[in-house]
């Protein structure tokens, strides 16, 4: 991994954390439980299914395997590749295995959960010497993709819940307290 490569996934993972915890700070239990409506994720729903995704991509993306006819995104779309991810413009429906469930007893062992992997994440970003742009996995949703990238969409997906969760924040019906 060049400098250059490290250093901007190592920024978007920091971006990404810290977009979601600013979104999070302070809530109080039905803040976090609204539901704009019946069919729509609640703060905590989103705060699940953050931890959840953040533990199966960060896996995947470190299983990654060469692929000789496995095509990687050339740096100069890097930035593109965050700016997709964080938009709001597409809704997406979370795969099989990663909507919210009751797999975390609360949300802070969920935001907990999703802490420990993401300095897990920056770790490795921080220490790894493969070339992870010739290193290939699968995304659920994305398809096979080079393991940078594949960091990259890990990184910014915090911050396209973020966004989510202010989305939530703004509706009318939003608890004050």
């Amino acid at each position: 991994m060049t400098n250059s490569d490290r250093d901007f996934l190592l920024k978007s993972l920091e971006d990404g954390r810290d977009a979601f915890l600013r979104a999070v700070a302070g809530l109080s239990e039905a803040q976090l439980h609204f539901h704009t409506q019946p069919d729509r994720w609640s703060i905590a729903d989103c705060i699940a299914h953050i931890a959840i995704a953040e533990e199966r991509m960060f896996a995947a993306a470190k299983q990654g395997t060469p692929n000789p006819n496995g095509v990687s995104l050339p740096p100069e779309k890097d930035a593109r590749v965050v700016a997709a991810v964080v938009s709001r413009e597409r809704k997406v429906t979370a795969p099989d295995g990663l909507d919210p469930h009751t797999r975390f007893a609360s949300v802070t062992e969920a935001r907990r959960h999703f802490l420990n992997v993401r300095e897990g994440a920056i770790r490795y970003a921080r220490e790894c010497s493969d070339d992870l742009r010739h290193l290939f996995a699968q995304h659920p949703l994305l398809g096979e993709m080079d393991c940078h990238r594949y960091l990259l969409v890990l990184a910014a997906h915090p911050a396209r819940h973020a966004a989510q969760i202010e989305e939530i924040k703004s509706d009318p019906a939003f608890p004050k307290a």
